[in-house]
C-alpha cells in the first residue's frame, strides 16, 4: 500500500510546451510575412513618369470649338494594326467627329500628317494639340466631305487603352 498521492503512469502533458509551439510558430508567421513585405516594397521601382504626349480631355485648346462640328477623316500610315481605330477614340473624345477611318496598305510613315481642306488651320492646331505630334499641311479640296484628314506617323504614340467593357 501507498501513502500519499498516488504516482501516474505516464506524466500528465505540460500545457506550456503546447503554448511554446503556438509563439514559436506566430512568430515564424510573422518573419515571414515581414520578409515578403520588405521584398515586396524593394522590388517595386515606380515607373518613371512620362512626359505627357497628348493634351488632357479637359484642355480647351485641345478640344473642338463648342457648337461647331469638325468633320475629320484619320488614315492609319504606320502599318501598326488598330491605331486609327485607337486615333478615333481619341479625336471623339475632345469633341471631334470623326465620320471615317481606314489604312494605308504597305505604308509606314515616320511623320503624322494634319492635312486641312476648308482652309480652318486653327481647327488642324488643335488636332495636332490633342494628338501631341503631327505636321500641319494645307490642301484645299471642296469635293471632299470633311475638314482634315489626320495621316498618322510612327511619332504618334496612343495612349493607354481604358477598359471599355
Amino acid at each position: 500500500m501507498t501513502i500519499g498521492l498516488p504516482t501516474p503512469s505516464t506524466p500528465p502533458r505540460s500545457s506550456s510546451r503546447s503554448a511554446q509551439s503556438v509563439v514559436v510558430l506566430a512568430l515564424m508567421i510573422l518573419v515571414a510575412g515581414g520578409a515578403a513585405a520588405a521584398w515586396w516594397l524593394t522590388a517595386r521601382k515606380p515607373a518613371p513618369p512620362a512626359a505627357p504626349r497628348s493634351a488632357a480631355i479637359s484642355d480647351t485648346a485641345a478640344r473642338a470649338p463648342v457648337a461647331t462640328r469638325i468633320l475629320v477623316r484619320v488614315v492609319n500610315g504606320t502599318g501598326v494594326r488598330g491605331l486609327a481605330r485607337r486615333a478615333t477614340t481619341v479625336l471623339r473624345d475632345f469633341g471631334y467627329d470623326v465620320v471615317e477611318y481606314d489604312s494605308e496598305r504597305d505604308a509606314t510613315r515616320a511623320t503624322t500628317q494634319i492635312v486641312v481642306h476648308t482652309g480652318h488651320r486653327e481647327w488642324a492646331t488643335r488636332v495636332q494639340r490633342a494628338l501631341g505630334t503631327g505636321a500641319l499641311e494645307e490642301r484645299p479640296d471642296s469635293l471632299r466631305y470633311v475638314d482634315l484628314t489626320v495621316i498618322l506617323g510612327r511619332d504618334w504614340q496612343p495612349p493607354a487603352e481604358p477598359f471599355r467593357p
